[in-house]
Order: C-alpha cells, then sequence, then structure tokens
C-alpha cells in the first residue's frame, strides 16, 4: 500500500442532507390528514424503494405524493401528485427540498381525504407545507460531494484498478466478480477525470471507469 505521501489528497465539495430517515405528521387540514417521510438516499433506486416501503405503511391512503433531488439540474430530480392535480403536490415538496438546499433525498407526504375538497392552492400549501414543516424539524448535515464510478476489468488487471483506488484513498462499497470484475466506487467530483485517466493510462486502456449515471 502506497505511504500516506503518495494519496492524493482532496478538497471536495460539499453538500447539505439529512442526517437520518424522519416523518411527522401535520395538524389536519379539514379533514384531510398529511404525513411526511423523508430519508438520504444515494441513488435512483435507494429512493425507488423508500417510496414503495412507505407506500406499505399506508396502503389505504389515497395519494402517496413524492419528490427526490439527486443532484444538481433536470435529471436529478422526480416528481409525482399521484393523482392529484398537476402541480399541486410534487412540485410543492421539491421546492421546500430546493429552498433548503437539500440533496440526495427522497420525500414522500402520504395524504388521506377528508371529505372535503382543498382546490389547487389549498393543496399546494398543504403538500409544501408538509415538506417543509418536516425540514424545519429535523437536523441537516453537510457531507462531502461524490458520484459513484462503476470500473470494469479483468481479474489480471484486478490488482493494478485496486492499486489505483487506494491511490486515491478509495475503497469500493460494491464488487461483482462475474466473466470480468466490476467495482463500485464514490468518487469526489472534482477528481473524476483524473480516475478516469488514471485507471485507463495504469492499464494500457483494458480498464473501464464510468460514472453510474443518475435517471430522473
Amino acid at each position: 500500500m502506497p505511504s500516506r505521501s503518495k494519496m492524493i489528497a482532496f478538497a471536495m465539495p460539499k453538500h447539505l442532507t439529512l442526517a437520518g430517515p424522519a416523518a411527522l405528521e401535520v395538524d389536519p387540514i379539514k379533514r384531510s390528514r398529511f404525513i411526511v417521510h423523508a430519508t438520504p438516499v444515494s441513488s435512483v433506486d435507494e429512493a425507488l424503494a423508500f417510496i414503495e416501503q412507505v407506500r406499505s405503511l399506508y396502503p389505504d391512503a389515497g395519494h402517496h405524493c413524492f419528490a427526490w433531488r439527486l443532484g444538481v439540474g433536470d435529471g436529478g430530480f422526480r416528481v409525482s401528485d399521484d393523482g392529484e392535480p398537476s402541480g399541486t403536490a410534487g412540485m410543492p415538496i421539491l421546492n421546500h427540498i430546493d429552498g433548503a438546499e437539500l440533496r440526495n433525498v427522497v420525500f414522500v407526504v402520504v395524504r388521506y381525504f377528508g371529505g372535503t375538497k382543498l382546490g389547487k392552492g389549498g393543496l399546494i400549501r398543504a403538500y409544501g407545507g408538509a415538506a417543509g414543516a418536516l425540514i424545519q424539524a429535523v437536523e441537516a448535515i453537510e457531507v462531502e460531494e461524490t458520484r459513484t464510478v462503476e470500473v470494469r476489468c479483468s481479474y489480471r488487471d484486478q490488482g493494478t484498478v485496486s492499486s489505483v483506488l487506494r491511490r486515491y484513498e478509495l475503497s469500493p462499497f460494491d464488487t461483482e466478480f462475474s466473466e470480468e470484475v466490476v467495482l463500485r466506487v464514490r468518487v469526489p467530483v472534482d477528481h473524476l477525470d483524473a480516475l478516469h485517466h488514471a485507471v485507463a493510462e495504469s492499464t494500457g486502456g483494458r480498464a473501464i471507469s464510468r460514472p453510474c449515471i443518475v435517471q430522473g
């Protein structure tokens, strides 16, 4: 293993996220109940799994509206009104997530209809307000900004690739062994290009490293 003097030091960008899973039921609005659940996530798959988990907790609820924010830009989020009028649930939730400058989070707001329609304005205030109430009640933490990178290499090159990762002080969080070796690591965003170059150069172009694309 390389000495500490040979390690590559990172000054990594950071962002805010939730400290952990949280849930809150706000005061009823015209007898409609609004229950919000949220959690930090690092991928679309994790966000989808959390949404399904919340659905299973409230299978008889009329709506399970959600929003997630993973990365910047239009590809880094998804919203759902889940049967509510368009734009009255998912976007108000996302607006509060973005207003708090949170990343890598998913929020699900569950509604039990109370028998009285709230109108579009009322729904926007209700769904957004539920998300905002939870944000006010929970702890946000600052975390280092990374991207998940997938490195594919032959068994022959695995040792060389592992040496490159150690030089960058990176450890795979997931490894697959089949016809080739697949290593998944979280890499500082400012050093993605350098890692791709180092992996390719050290293996003569045989190993391939690429970011795992986040689908919004």
